[in-house]
């Protein structure tokens, strides 16, 4: 097994003990532990895995593409236009509504989310309306309950912070923080 290879295990196997220790060895960290030992052997068999992780061929040649013919003209154009655009940037409504929206979302991250997810369901009850006599109770208690999460998460007041401070934010930060790299040993 190579240092790649044992890095993948080290953080699967790291992955599956912070979900142990969260979880108290539920059903849910079973399904988490076989999907994780899924997606490391998809991963580690996959062409693209293998591609990004081989050794470098020593016998390869780094070309700086501001010397082609091709690629050249563009990267100039690219280093004269960067500047104008970055000061265009600075001073545009789009950089300021970005960082209201920003502010906003580090703020109310569940109401912009439950914004967002009403505005969908509205679509999809537009959407079904013609035909809302022929759809099954399934689908339209489906809806229903939809609908009442949405609302629902209207008057969630957390932010971003205390979301990632809560059970499911560290559950998450678990599974999804790096390993530590590989000793060099």
């Amino acid at each position: 097994m190579d240092a790649e290879e044992r890095s993948t295990t080290a953080y699967l196997e790291a992955v599956t003990d912070k979900a142990d220790r969260v979880l108290g060895g539920s059903h849910i960290v079973q399904t988490v532990r076989s999907l994780t030992a899924w997606a490391a052997d998809a991963t580690r068999d996959s062409y693209l895995y293998r591609w990004l992780t081989k050794e470098p061929d020593p016998e390869v040649i780094v070309i700086d593409l501001r010397e082609t013919y091709t690629v050249g003209p563009f990267i100039r154009l690219l280093d004269r236009l960067i500047p104008h655009v970055e000061g265009a940037w600075n001073g545009s409504v789009l950089k300021r509504t970005t960082a209201r929206t920003a502010e906003l979302v580090r703020d109310v991250p569940v109401k912009v989310a439950s914004v967002l997810f009403i505005a969908v369901l509205l679509a999809q009850t537009i959407q079904l309306l013609p035909s809302i006599q022929n759809e099954p109770t399934t689908t339209l208690g489906i809806l229903a309950v939809a609908w009442l999460l949405g609302l629902g998460g209207l008057r969630v007041d957390w932010t971003l912070e205390e979301l990632s401070e809560s059970r499911v934010g560290r559950l998450t930060r678990a599974l999804l923080e790096p390993p530590e790299p590989p000793d060099d040993d």
